[in-house]
């Protein structure tokens, strides 16, 4: 059989739709054509999958006919190079395993007091708006304690400070993705446009600086715990070999870049939850307030907070920051759900679309974090929740970003409230990662 075809136009087929209504082409073309459906940008045929079985045929029983050359993870390659991201085969498997030990949960105790003391950190500086009600843009706050938080836990280092270069770096090549999403026709960076020059200058400055914090440690000695150190002692188990320093600069961007963006989405979203529904608020704020009594969270406290872990979990559900994953290419021919997809055609998912999906959410448009508890987690497809991918390929840093979101949600909500500020339109904003659009204001109210 072969896949229905979205309509469009003769030279550009579907990207006109896509520029103009972006995810909701997608969501359109998953209600009107089917689970398997082929779409058109210019010349590039893509098919869109949007059942969980065909998923997991991509993600997992048969991943290996599926390799990473496409649109999407070029752009990446572009702004951080050959990495756990990018790679695949051989070399993705060997970095996969130098890294892992770095994620383990043992391992990520270390950075409790991080987390923690960034959010009290941010909480100071709200004082002067606390004060006066003057309302604050969430996106840009979780932006900078995201940051601080990766920069702490991973270099031990403030990237947070208005004079951080690295800082600025980073946030000029998320511009650069997020903008390249939605324009997918853009010119190559050897191309001397003011535009290119700058980004070009955030690529070579983020190497560099990485470079200069791993050569100081080893010309110091300097000992310290933050996954920079575990990176660059971690050693492969059959050669025996450290990562090389280009593999060293290129992962540490990659953790930087991802850690960072998506997690500050995630609580940005959360917010906004938190403020539209009360009820869940003051169940939440409960839960914290009776747990923790009024101490500074940790680690060990997160199994006494299944509520806010479920809240989480639920956001990540109506509001996925990787809204859109799995971009593969097929390596040989192929059949999904019974619909034969040809080699060298490019096959994507839209977690948006499988999280809302009545086949498999009861009452999907509703906020029910309760859908989260072991119950009902366990009656459902495995591969209808995909906030971090799955598979093999499932993200790296899924935990950190998990313990990270609760110890700042608990030790936030312990002090303040937020309520979006009045007249908000809050709508998507599905670029490269799902975010806000035009930012989300609101006023701290202290508790």
């Amino acid at each position: 059989l072969t896949p229905p075809n979205r309509p469009g136009t003769i030279f550009l087929g579907n990207l006109k739709e896509f520029r103009e209504r972006n995810i909701h082409l997608f969501i359109d073309a998953a209600k009107e054509q089917g689970d398997v459906v082929r779409l058109r940008f210019g010349p590039n045929t893509m098919y869109l999958i949007s059942h969980p079985d065909g998923v997991q045929h991509i993600l997992q029983a048969n991943n290996r006919n599926y390799g990473r050359t496409t649109y999407a993870n070029n752009l990446i390659k572009r702004i951080t190079g050959l990495n756990l991201f990018t790679s695949e085969g051989d070399y993705w498997l060997r970095q996969r395993r130098l890294m892992q030990p770095a994620f383990h949960r043992k391992r990520l105790e270390t950075f409790n007091n991080v987390m923690v003391n960034s959010t009290q950190r941010l909480l100071d500086r709200w004082r002067p708006a606390i004060s006066t009600g003057k309302p604050l843009d969430m996106h840009v706050e979780m932006t900078h304690l995201t940051m601080d938080v990766v920069g702490q836990a991973l270099f031990s280092v403030d990237l947070t400070d208005e004079s951080s270069v690295l800082g600025k770096a980073f946030r000029i090549s998320t511009e650069y993705l997020n903008d390249s999403f939605r324009e997918p026709f853009t010119l190559p960076l050897s191309f001397p446009t003011t535009k290119n020059k700058t980004v070009n200058w955030a690529i070579r400055t983020v190497q560099e600086i990485i470079q200069y914090m791993v050569d100081e440690r080893r010309k110091t000695g300097e000992q310290k715990d933050d996954l920079l150190a575990m990176l660059m002692e971690a050693r492969d188990e059959e050669t025996g070999e450290f990562m090389s320093d280009e593999q060293l600069r290129q992962e540490t961007a990659i953790v930087i870049g991802a850690g960072q963006e998506t997690t500050s989405n995630l609580l940005t979203w959360t917010f906004h939850i938190l403020s539209e529904h009360p009820d869940i608020e003051e169940r939440m704020i409960a839960e914290i307030d009776s747990t923790l009594q009024g101490r500074t969270p940790s680690m060990d406290d997160l199994h006494n907070l299944p509520y806010l872990r479920m809240l989480i979990d639920e956001v990540l559900r109506y509001f996925p920051p990787a809204w859109a994953i799995a971009a593969r290419n097929t390596l040989e021919d192929d059949e999904i759900l019974g619909f034969h997809i040809p080699k060298n055609s490019t096959v994507f998912v839209v977690p948006f679309i499988l999280h809302r999906d009545p086949r498999f959410w009861q009452d999907p448009e509703r906020i029910l974090p309760d859908r989260f508890c072991e119950e009902h987690t366990a009656e459902r497809h495995k591969y209808a929740y995909l906030p971090f991918g799955a598979g093999p390929r499932k993200c790296i840093g899924n935990t950190f970003a998990l313990i990270e979101s609760q110890l700042i949600l608990a030790t936030l909500y312990q002090k303040v409230r937020l309520v979006t500020a009045p007249g908000k339109n809050v709508v998507p904003d599905p670029a490269f990662t799902l975010r806000v659009k035009d930012g989300l204001p609101m006023t701290v109210v202290p508790r």
